[in-house]
């Protein structure tokens, strides 16, 4: 038979049957999620730092060609150790799912690298994913900041100091313009009030993951270093993107009051920002990701980029 090259709208549907089939039709229109290879977006010493694109996946393959999805830019929760990038990638496909690419990202842990490592690898991270977004059907220009943990605590942290012209990277073009919206999960905020909230871990000795990302130092010995990886010292009046806040009144290892002080400070400088109380929910697992929290957080991020 000849080989002829056909769209989908061209090719003709087969109307052969067989005993006890059943026929189940589907919306041409609808999305799954397809994982694309991890990609390598910088090096350390010895080791690249990465990323793992999530694409929404159509019935016909061609269909993806004109399409350009805005960006969730998911930053890992590790206590700023070396992550595991994958952890929420069940959650997080349900959510590009609905039309949206998302890039979890890589960055240097602690045991390698202190602050402000971490950071600036988020920020380069950014960089790379604007580059190349059109690769992947991404809009460089629609991008909403997403991670949980020490994530969340890095994905508020990108957009303040960038706000405040702090630890910016060189030869970098400005992004904060892109950023619609910054989604922190339960993160850390202020790493000297932590050390003296009630927490199940400790934040304050020089061997608690909090003085292992300044250096391995004692963190209230060491205010200045302290304040430079804290997201309340950066709020000010510069414009800001709008915030959403997730915290579990039962956070054993993140004290609330931690997501408390970020409202009131953004609050303060006239900042947009909504929180939600998840109660009965510890650190992170099924009390925060869950359909109930992800729809919440799906309608914001929709609101933002309707703006």
């Amino acid at each position: 038979m000849e080989v002829k090259s056909y769209t989908y709208e061209e090719f003709p549907a087969s109307d052969l049957t067989a005993p006890h089939g059943t026929e189940i039709e589907i919306d041409p229109r609808q999305r799954s999620v397809h994982a694309l290879p991890l990609r390598e977006y910088a090096r350390t010493a010895d080791r690249g730092l990465h990323i793992r694109f999530l694409q929404p996946s159509f019935v016909a393959e061609e269909m993806i060609e004109s399409e350009s999805f805005p960006i969730l830019f998911f930053i890992q929760g590790s206590g700023w150790r070396w992550q595991n990038v994958e952890s929420n990638i069940c959650s997080l496909g349900k959510v590009a799912a609905h039309g949206f690419i998302v890039a979890m990202i890589e960055y240097r842990g602690s045991e390698c690298e202190p602050f402000p490592a971490q950071l600036l690898d988020v920020k380069r991270a950014i960089q790379y994913v604007r580059v190349h977004a059109s690769e992947v059907h991404g809009d460089p220009d629609q991008l909403i900041l997403w991670g949980g943990s020490s994530g969340g605590h890095l994905a508020a942290l990108t957009a303040v100091s960038e706000a405040a012209g702090a630890w910016k990277l060189e030869n970098s073009d400005a992004f904060l313009s892109a950023v619609k919206g910054v989604i922190d999960f339960y993160g850390p905020v202020n790493l000297l009030s932590m050390a003296d909230q009630l927490s199940a871990k400790d934040h304050a000795g020089a061997q608690s993951i909090t003085g292992q990302l300044l250096g391995g130092v004692v963190v209230k010995e060491n205010p200045q270093l302290a304040q430079q990886a804290s997201v309340t010292t950066y709020i000010g009046t510069a414009p800001l993107p709008p915030f959403l806040i997730v915290h579990g009144d039962k956070d054993r290892s993140v004290p609330m009051a931690q997501s408390i002080e970020l409202v009131e400070a953004l609050l303060k400088e006239n900042h947009e920002v909504d929180w939600i109380k998840v109660k009965n929910a510890d650190h992170g697992g099924a009390g925060i990701w869950n359909d109930v929290i992800l729809d919440r957080c799906l309608e914001k991020i929709q609101l933002w980029l309707g703006r």
